[in-house]
């Protein structure tokens, strides 16, 4: 049973990092054309192949340029992030147009802290408390891609080599509309997160190394002295 729960919690740290926070232009959704539906056997083979894809992943380097719109703004929030997985830790970087770091994130199999460097603040949360599921991240953890179908609906299209896997929740009281993962060669290339505020997050990925070296240092979370740290679920 415990050697069941860390491949559970390394699992959906594989997925948390696929579908961490992104932004792009609100539009309406249900009018984009997003492909061909794959349906039948053609939808299980890929959802196995993107599973055992997702499990061959023991570390993750990744670069990716993200653009979030609100309602409220005429323009997007455009970042650039880095991200690092290894051994049950992640830690993500989103750096501004300014080159000013706004958002550092290091999540632990239990523990999450989220920094936010311009405000000289960081937040500690406990995930037993969130349910595995924190502000920056949406709420799609699950132990395999093939798993999925518990919390949500799955619709896989494919246009011109690229297949586009659509989740939507089934649970309807949340914020979250659906998430796209734009997969091609078995290479995720886009995320976005669209939710029902209107708000949409977008994030291209301009590089995603599977399995490189990395250092336990290229994953510390530096908090320089005076940040105010706050427990907001205790």
């Amino acid at each position: 049973m415990r050697q069941a729960g860390c491949w559970e919690r390394r699992t959906c740290l594989r997925l948390a990092c696929l579908l961490i926070l992104m932004g792009c232009l609100r539009s309406a959704v249900a009018a984009e054309d997003l492909g061909t539906p794959i349906t039948g056997e053609a939808h299980t083979a890929f959802l196995t192949a993107w599973g055992t894809q997702i499990r061959r992943m023991h570390t993750l380097h990744m670069t990716f340029q993200q653009a979030k719109h609100l309602r409220m703004l005429r323009q997007p929030l455009l970042t650039r992030g880095e991200l690092w997985l290894k051994e049950g830790t992640l830690l993500y970087v989103l750096t501004n147009t300014a080159g000013q770091q706004e958002l550092v994130v290091r999540l632990d199999p239990q523990t999450v802290r989220v920094y936010y460097p311009l405000l000289a603040t960081m937040e500690v949360l406990d995930l037993k408390s969130t349910g595995g599921q924190t502000p920056t991240m949406p709420a799609v953890w699950q132990m395999d891609p093939e798993a999925m179908g518990k919390d949500y609906d799955i619709a896989l299209f494919e246009t011109a080599g690229r297949y586009t896997l659509r989740l939507v929740p089934k649970e309807t009281k949340g914020l979250l509309q659906e998430m796209r993962l734009v997969i091609q060669d078995l290479q995720p290339q886009e995320l976005v997160q669209v939710d029902k505020n209107g708000t949409r997050l977008h994030m291209q990925i301009t590089t995603f190394t599977m399995n490189p070296a990395l250092s336990a240092a290229q994953l510390e979370l530096h908090v320089p002295e005076g940040t105010q740290v706050t427990q907001p679920l205790h």
